[in-house]
């Protein structure tokens, strides 16, 4: 490793634990947001074999210098989502300093690494939960099944059904995106495919989520609700996100063409 490496691989891990941690301790909500952590060793796997320049640095000017606007106007504006892109900059001028071959694209991994989807855009939750309620309402109305809905809450067949913001969490959101932009990273391309397909995810993550809300809605028909509020909620998260997994590996393998590591 460059000796002049270490100073700014530490200031990187500095600045990712306050962005981190800044939001997660006021909120009460580090717990819930752990998994998200699992992007950062996804991105170093990722990178990895790291090969790190023998000759001097080369500057990067431009990013580190909207790594640090994005920082301050991050602090100033109190947002994680300000913070995250500022710390991805710094990281894309760490990269071009002192690593060689680190295709730039992998870096939206440990940009999801950040609870910022939880902190700043609480409303995609929101939309997430309401627009599944009315696709479960659209299915079991055309089962011939007797539907009211009032905004998130359902009743089927006089079984309520409330559709919260555990059920369709923003944490479970955005692991899925992680989950699917590993996937990308691997299976598509660099270019316009790539881009496209990190596009294609949150229509893909909506589709994993209200699936899980009509497989508890039939749970909760055919055995019970005592059933439906069981086990098969609690870990529904982690059936969707092997769904979610499923379901991306499928497009995004017939999107590149062939199986593989992408280039």
């Amino acid at each position: 490793m460059n000796a002049k490496a270490l100073p700014a691989l530490a200031g990187l891990v500095i600045l990712g634990a306050f962005i981190w941690l800044r939001g997660t301790l006021v909120t009460g909500g580090a717990a819930d947001t752990l998994p998200l952590l699992a992007a950062f060793p996804l991105y170093l796997w990722l990178a990895m074999p790291w090969t790190w320049r023998r000759d001097p640095p080369i500057r990067q000017p431009r990013t580190a210098i909207a790594g640090l606007a994005l920082t301050l106007a991050g602090i100033a504006g109190d947002s994680t989502l300000v913070l995250a892109m500022g710390w991805i900059g710094f990281l894309d001028a760490f990269q071009g300093a002192f690593l060689e071959k680190v295709p730039r694209r992998f870096l939206i991994l440990p940009f999801l690494g950040f609870p910022w989807l939880t902190q700043n855009l609480e409303s995609v939750g929101w939309l997430f939960r309401y627009t599944g309620a009315g696709a479960v309402q659209v299915l079991f109305t055309m089962l011939g099944l007797t539907v009211h809905r009032e905004g998130t809450l359902l009743l089927i067949q006089n079984l309520p059904l409330s559709i919260e913001p555990a059920c369709a969490g923003l944490n479970v959101l955005q692991s899925m995106l992680i989950v699917g932009c590993l996937l990308i990273c691997v299976r598509v391309p660099a270019g316009w495919r790539f881009w496209l397909a990190v596009a294609s995810l949150f229509p893909l993550a909506w589709i994993a989520n209200t699936s899980r809300i009509f497989m508890l809605g039939c749970a909760g028909l055919l055995f019970g609700p005592d059933f439906a509020r069981g086990w098969f909620h609690n870990y529904g998260g982690w059936l969707v996100l092997c769904f979610f997994f499923l379901l991306c590996e499928r497009v995004f393998n017939t999107w590149a063409g062939k199986p593989g590591r992408a280039a």
